[in-house]
């Protein structure tokens, strides 16, 4: 299979943490399907796209292996793990797990509702499969950080990291998007009713149905 596209990214800001900004653009390269599931994955080429150095590269690498979303072979190099069925079911009740967590050990008051609510909003608006990923992330990352567990938040980032691979490729399914915004609408009228066992209990609920779905589309 072909190497990624060898174009130029943007230049990374200098006011950006170096390691931290050069993760977060592979870590985007690959949910946005820009590396491929199966794609390999070098350091060169990411070196030339980024503008870094290879030190950066080979540290985010090396991460993204860690938490499941690359593979390595002897001499190879690194390859964008191939999206299995396995994998997803074991991952998402997991995300489903910490999320719920989350929402069960934040202070009611600690939800910016008014901001989950344009999110909301924006997904019922928007029909593009990237931009929807985007805006559910943002949306899962306010529920999380509620609970004010830099530990916690950093877990369910690390796994929708992972699970983006599948994410952005069921995100295409129009009963899924359908099904998406009404969980999410459902989760915000729990919070608002400060019914956080209720809004937990969606949380889990809204995961379990993305694995179906993930699922289904495997197969």
């Amino acid at each position: 299979m072909a190497d990624a596209v060898d174009t130029v990214e943007a230049p990374i800001p200098r006011s950006e943490p170096l390691r931290e900004a050069v993760y977060a653009r592979i870590a985007g390269m690959v949910a946005r399907g820009e590396l491929a599931p199966g794609s390999p994955v070098t350091e060169a080429t990411l070196t030339r796209q980024l503008g870094v150095s290879r030190t950066p590269v080979r540290e985010a690498l090396l991460r993204l292996e860690a938490e499941g979303v690359l593979q390595s072979a002897l001499a190879r190099g690194f390859a964008v793990r191939p999206l299995d069925g396995r994998e997803a079911a074991n991952l998402y009740p997991i995300l489903g797990t910490l999320e719920a967590l989350a929402v069960r050990g934040a202070n009611p008051a600690g939800f910016d509702v008014p901001a989950l609510t344009n999110l909301a909003q924006d997904l019922a608006r928007s029909g593009d499969p990237l931009g929807r990923w985007r805006l559910d992330t943002t949306f899962h990352d306010l529920l999380v950080d509620a609970a004010a567990n830099p530990p916690l938040s950093t877990m369910t980032r690390a796994l929708r990291t992972n699970l983006s691979r599948y994410e952005l490729a069921s995100a295409r399914e129009a009963d899924h998007q359908k099904h998406s915004d009404q969980w999410h609408r459902d989760i915000l009228a729990a919070l608002r009713g400060g019914d956080l066992e209720r809004a937990a209990q969606l949380v889990t609920e809204k995961w379990a149905d993305s694995l179906r779905t993930v699922l289904s589309w495997l197969q």
